[in-house]
């Protein structure tokens, strides 16, 4: 329940930060993040020396920015990436295996809270950068236009995927595309015993993949009238 409690007061700040930047930043091209934006929304719960690790690191995004952390590596925490999630493919009926970051919240999946129901892991797969970028050739776009959104995706301005550079135990630069949530049971994820976490956020990683989860799921602006007819 503590830790229910701990997320209720921190998501609300976060929503409440959100809400401001959707309201102001997000009416017209929902699609870009910036800096400036992040920077505004630095919430109120953190204690303030992690305010200013937050506001320093944030000068010098994203070309010096810490994403992850050797800190907690058995535990399963919102963010983490591991090599043994499992997909449905809808077209052959086959399950594999795939890398992915889990988007479930840390409470929601600690073994600390008992539940009726074992839970599911919602989580999106993660893909090598360099296979987006050989989808995109396969489209049509000019050189100058591939360059210029893999630029915005390595800048984290592209709201629907987290760019995840080489570092903990991801040998390349890999995106995880937002738009592509998939679930996979508790007891299944737990019982590969082949399991491996490939990273694990740091706090600046973290606030970063909740902001754009924020962005990415619940726009609040989204120009489609739902009053009574």
């Amino acid at each position: 329940m503590l830790c229910l409690r701990k997320f209720s007061m921190k998501i609300s700040g976060i929503y409440t930060r959100v809400k401001k930047f959707l309201r102001e930043r997000c009416c017209g091209d929902s699609k870009q993040i910036t800096v400036e934006a992040i920077r505004e929304q630095i919430p109120s719960y953190l204690a303030q020396a992690d305010k200013d690790k937050l506001a320093n690191a944030l000068e010098d995004f994203p070309h010096a920015f810490e994403y992850y952390t050797n800190r907690y590596p058995d535990e399963v925490l919102q963010g983490d990436g591991w090599n043994t999630f499992v997909v449905f493919d809808y077209a052959t009926g086959n399950r594999k295996p795939v890398k992915g970051i889990l988007l479930t919240n840390s409470c929601d999946v600690s073994p600390e809270n008992t539940r009726e129901f074992p839970p599911n892991y919602t989580f999106a797969p993660i893909i090598k950068l360099n296979n987006y970028l050989k989808l995109l050739e396969g489209t049509g776009l000019t050189r100058q236009q591939i360059d210029s959104k893999v630029a915005s995706i390595k800048e984290q301005r592209v709201s629907n995927i987290v760019y995840l550079p080489s570092g903990a135990n991801l040998d390349d630069d890999y995106i995880a595309l937002l738009g592509d949530v998939h679930t996979v049971p508790q007891n299944v994820f737990e019982s590969r015993t082949d399991r491996q976490k490939l990273f694990t956020l740091s706090q600046n990683g973290f606030y970063l993949f909740i902001f754009k989860l924020s962005v990415h799921f619940c726009r609040l602006h989204e120009n489609v009238e739902r009053g009574v007819a």
